[in-house]
């Protein structure tokens, strides 16, 4: 019942897509997606090349299903995109910059290009590039977000996309989400907050925590978690950085005009306040102070669970959501 184009398209069984949210998305986390009838995509980060391609091989033997990666077009040399190309992926997932120089290129090796849009005018951009499918983000979305509502924004991209699927990205934790979403046009629903908080993820327990204890309002959209990647707002949970931010008067200094204060270690690397870095398992020192991304569906998570039954549960609370819809019709 909850199939469909996309899912045909994929070979996949549901429209659920775990989010490729840097190496925070791991193997484990997008195999356990993909194997429980969903599509999960790993993420680049700020792995080598060379890390980023074992990563695919490790996907690749953990899952019969389609393998994708997403990346951050600003970010990632395109040295680095060719070879996640030449290594064979099914999907590209791309944002931040233009879908267009990308499409031929994935399409020579059988891949399908995702294209990560904020606007409906950037949604006809990449259609008119080629895009396969359209990721129409929301400003309800964690990490670097939206400008526009998730659910103002779905049903103008779908008008604007023109037949080519959409994906809705941000605010979306369980079944009456994916079906909302479904019912404005989108072909799936593309799910990042509420993998985080999943056993399979990379997140640091305490951010992991975090999520859980959130309420509606601990869903902060700010810009100033800028020291790796400067000018592209964010949402996060609050926390002591956000907090001493918002106590400062103006005329406040910009986080990257100030003198570098490291907070946290991961292996050799420190790891300064005001850093685009999220907690990962295993990083020490202060990380309740680093930004810890959560869009605003944070507060609809109340519990840690795997993957695969995150999967399990926003597909039978579509399915009740459908069964209740379709009894007001009688």
């Amino acid at each position: 019942m909850l199939r469909t184009r996309l899912c045909e398209q994929l070979g996949i069984d549901l429209p659920i897509f775990g989010a490729g949210t840097g190496a925070i998305a791991t193997t484990r986390l997008a195999a356990a997606i993909t194997n429980a009838g969903g599509f999960g995509m790993i993420g680049v980060g700020a792995d080598p090349t060379s890390r980023v391609l074992e990563r695919i091989r490790e996907l690749r033997g953990l899952t019969r299903g389609p393998v994708g990666v997403n990346v951050i077009l600003e970010v990632h040399p395109p040295e680095a995109i060719e070879a996640i190309l030449a290594e064979g992926v099914d999907v590209l997932a791309t944002g931040f910059g233009e879908a267009g120089p990308w499409v031929e290129r994935a399409h020579a090796v059988g891949a399908l290009l995702f294209h990560r849009c904020e606007t409906p005018a950037e949604a006809r951009a990449a259609v008119t590039a080629g895009a396969d499918v359209v990721v129409a983000q929301g400003s309800d979305s964690g990490g670097h977000t939206g400008i526009v509502p998730t659910f103002a924004l779905v049903p103008q991209v779908v008008d604007a996309a023109g037949g080519i699927p959409v994906l809705a990205a941000g605010g979306i934790a369980d079944g009456r989400g994916l079906v909302a979403v479904l019912a404005l046009g989108a072909a799936g629903a593309l799910i990042g907050t509420r993998f985080v908080a999943s056993a399979e993820s990379a997140a640091h327990e305490l951010y992991k925590r975090g999520i859980v204890a959130a309420t509606a309002t601990d869903s902060l959209e700010t810009d100033i978690f800028e020291i790796g990647w400067p000018g592209r707002p964010e949402r996060a949970l609050r926390n002591s950085t956000t907090a001493a931010w918002e106590r400062e008067a103006e005329p406040r200094v910009r986080p990257s005009a100030r003198p570098v204060e490291m907070i946290a270690r991961r292996g050799d690397f420190e790891i300064p306040r005001f850093s685009v870095d999220t907690p990962f398992e295993g990083d020490e020192g202060d990380v309740e102070a680093m930004a810890m991304y959560a869009g605003a569906a944070a507060g609809l998570v109340h519990e840690v669970l795997p993957a695969a039954e995150i999967v399990r549960r926003v597909a039978a609370e579509a399915e009740a959501v459908l069964a209740a819809l379709a009894k007001l019709r009688s």
